[in-house]
Parts: structure tokens; sequence; C-alpha cells
């Protein structure tokens, strides 16, 4: 049996198949880290005593915090023991063009494993690579932002420290 969930405001995307698929997409900020990701890494553990053929891992995110990637890397460490066993793997790393820190996971995680990685670039979202100037209300110091930053700043409940002064 597989894990099928669907992408929420904090959690990931999660496509776990016994058929050889492994997706996560989305962003992973959940509050309750090990209740979302734990059942994920015993899926795996379960799925590595007798996996298909081929395995196709991919990883897509928006954004992930430390402890979410805490558990990416425990992942991707016991998918690798299975790969080492001798397993055909293989980790599709998908990012944004002008998403430098998604950019930097995928290496960095591709560094502590031996699993093939291939590194997949796609055009930013035209409306989220939109600019915009901002300040600070306490500081008053100004800086100009992409609207994908600044969903992100709103969504991790800063909006109201800021002023949107203008569209670019």
């Amino acid at each position: 049996m597989g894990i099928l969930i669907d992408k929420t405001i904090d959690s990931p995307y999660i496509n776990f198949s016994k058929e050889g698929i492994i997706e996560i997409e989305g962003r992973s900020i959940t509050e309750d880290v090990f209740s979302f990701w734990q059942p994920l890494l015993e899926w795996v553990s379960d799925y590595c005593k007798k996996p298909a053929e081929n395995t196709k891992i991919s990883f897509q995110f928006e954004y992930t915090n430390s402890s979410s990637n805490k558990y990416i890397n425990e992942i991707l460490k016991r998918l690798d023991n299975c790969y080492s066993s001798g397993h055909k793997m293989q980790v599709e790393w998908i990012y944004e063009e002008d998403d430098e820190s998604i950019y930097q996971l995928g290496l960095d995680l591709q560094s502590i494993c031996s699993i093939p990685f291939s590194f997949t670039q796609i055009e930013a979202s035209k409306e989220l690579a939109r600019k915009i100037r901002i300040q600070n209300k306490k500081s008053g110091n100004e800086a100009v932002i992409t609207h994908k930053y600044w969903d992100a700043i709103v969504r991790n409940g800063h909006g109201e420290d800021y002023i949107v002064l203008e569209e670019l």
C-alpha cells in the first residue's frame, strides 16, 4: 500500500507508491514534523525491504524548514542504503530558476548519498517573480523583493510588520 497526501499551505504533496514512485512537492513548514514525517520514514523502511525494480524519487520544494530537512535527509539515507544493496534508483531534484536555497539543498543532499541525482530547473511563475518594494514599519528599512518572497512573509505571519510601497 502506498501513501497519498494532498498538498496544504504548510505540508507538501506526497505520493509514495510500491510501484517505485516517491514524490514530494510543495512547502514543508508543518509545526508537528514528527507526526507528518515519521509515517513516511516508516513507509520508506518497509519499501526498501522489497523495492520495485526501478525507483524514481522526485523532489520539488517551494520551501522547507530545517526540521523538515532533517527528515528529508533521513529518507534519502534509507533509500541510499537500499540503492547500495543493488537496487536501481534515480533522484530528480526540481527547482525554480531563481531559487538558490532549494537548489543548494539539493546539492547538499546529493553530496551525502550515492543515488544518482539529476537537477531540473523550471521557470519561476511570472506572477511570483514580479517585484515589490516594501518597508519595515519598525525600522523604516526598505527592500525590493519578489511576490514569492512576500507570500512567504505573509504565510509566516509577518505581513503586518511591513508596508507595500509599490509594485515594480
